[in-house]
């Protein structure tokens, strides 16, 4: 290697490249600062009667579907069972609570 090679290979080591960019600086990391807020909570306006359902609930009445047979994946079992179609319950403010079932379909 020559004198000549040497300086070349010494300033390219010593020097950044022109072409060379620096990132630009992220600014610091931290934490969010405390801060105190207030909440109010205000209740929608209720009318007397309206709304919900008064616990307890008693039944008054049920209904059923038409009888259905249900058989086993081996077909070696089969049950039959009336699905619910409707329960009548009253609230303690004996208003009639009515809960309607889908009819099942055959599986």
């Amino acid at each position: 290697m020559s004198k000549q090679d040497a300086d070349i290979i010494g300033k390219a080591l010593q020097q950044p490249a022109a072409s060379a960019k620096r990132l630009p600086a992220l600014p610091a990391r931290g934490g969010i600062p405390g801060a105190t807020a207030k909440g109010t909570a205000t209740q929608p306006a209720g009318t007397a009667g309206s709304g919900g359902i008064d616990s307890p609930l008693t039944e008054q009445s049920r209904s059923y579907w038409p009888t259905v047979q249900a058989v086993t994946s081996d077909g070696l079992l089969q049950i039959a069972y009336q699905p619910i179609k409707s329960v009548v319950m009253k609230d303690k403010s004996a208003r009639e609570v009515v809960f309607n079932y889908a009819q099942p379909t055959a599986s």
